[in-house]
C-alpha cells in the first residue's frame, strides 16, 4: 500500500499532467481561432485590393503564393509584387463602382503538435465586376453609367465574374504570431454573367416612419457606402483606412 506521501506525489503528478494537457488543448483552440481570423482578414483585404496589407500577412521566411495556373511566387517581396503588379496591374485599392468579394468559408485548420506550423483548407467564392473604367471579364464590354431605366447611380450593360475554388494553405508562427506561409488556391470554375443593371444603394429612408438619424453618406470616390474596419492589422498593428484606388507604379 502506498504511503500518504507517495499518494500525494502521484496526485500532484497527475494534476501537473492534466494542467499541461488542458493548457495544450486550449492553446491549440486559440491557435485555430487566430488562424481563422488571419484567413478571413486576407479575404477582406483582397476585396479592397489592399496588396500591401495582404502581403504583410505572410511570413518573413519561406512565404509563397500560387493562384491557379499563374505559377508560384516565392519570397515575401515577390508575393507583394505578384499581388500588386500582376494581379492588381499596379493599382492598389478599389476603383469607383468596382465590386470584388472573396468569401472565405468551410475552414478546416489542423495545428501541428509543436504548435508552430498548421495547415488550413478553405473554399473561396469570388465575385468581381463593375467599375466604369474596368473590363471585369476579358473581352467583354466595360460597364457604363445607366442613362435611363436603371436605379439611380447604377451601371448598365456589364458582366460579373463568378469563381469558386479550394485553398490548401500552410501557416507558421513567427515570434508568437501566426502568419501565412504558403497560400495555394486551385479554381474549380469561372463563369461570367451579363447584367442589365448593377446598383449600389438600398431602398431610401421610409417617409411613413422616418429614421432618427440620416443614413451614413457614401464614400464619394468609391461611389457607394463603405464599412470601415473595426480592427487593426493583425501583424503590423496599423489601422487599415486606404480603400480608394491609387497607382503604385
Amino acid at each position: 500500500m502506498d504511503s500518504r506521501d507517495d499518494l500525494l506525489k502521484r496526485i500532484a503528478n497527475l494534476e501537473h499532467k492534466l494542467d499541461v494537457l488542458v493548457e495544450n488543448r486550449v492553446g491549440i483552440l486559440e491557435d485555430i481561432e487566430e488562424i481563422k481570423r488571419l484567413q478571413r482578414m486576407y479575404g477582406y483585404y483582397i476585396d479592397l485590393c489592399l496588396w500591401e496589407p495582404m502581403a504583410d500577412l505572410f511570413a518573413e521566411k519561406g512565404a509563397a503564393i500560387e493562384i491557379g495556373s499563374r505559377g508560384r511566387y516565392v519570397g515575401k517581396d515577390n508575393v507583394l509584387k505578384f499581388l500588386r503588379d500582376v494581379n492588381g496591374n499596379g493599382v492598389s485599392g478599389l476603383r469607383r463602382l468596382q465590386v470584388i468579394n472573396h468569401m472565405q468559408g468551410q475552414g478546416i485548420v489542423t495545428v501541428a503538435p509543436d504548435r508552430t506550423h498548421a495547415q488550413g483548407r478553405w473554399r473561396g467564392v469570388v465575385q468581381a465586376g463593375g467599375g466604369p473604367q474596368r473590363q471585369a471579364i476579358p473581352g467583354s464590354a466595360p460597364a457604363a453609367p445607366a442613362t435611363g431605366g436603371g436605379p439611380p447611380g447604377s451601371l448598365s450593360g456589364g458582366a460579373m465574374m463568378y469563381a469558386e475554388g479550394v485553398y490548401e494553405n500552410t501557416y507558421v508562427k513567427e515570434n508568437g504570431v501566426w502568419k501565412i506561409a504558403v497560400l495555394f488556391w486551385v479554381p474549380t470554375y469561372y463563369v461570367s454573367h451579363d447584367y442589365q443593371y448593377m446598383w449600389f444603394q438600398s431602398a431610401p429612408a421610409s417617409a411613413e416612419m422616418p429614421p432618427q438619424r440620416a443614413p451614413t453618406p457614401p464614400l464619394e470616390p468609391l461611389g457607394r457606402q463603405f464599412m470601415p474596419f473595426h480592427y487593426a492589422h493583425p501583424i503590423t498593428g496599423a489601422p487599415v483606412t486606404q480603400v480608394i484606388a491609387k497607382s503604385e507604379r
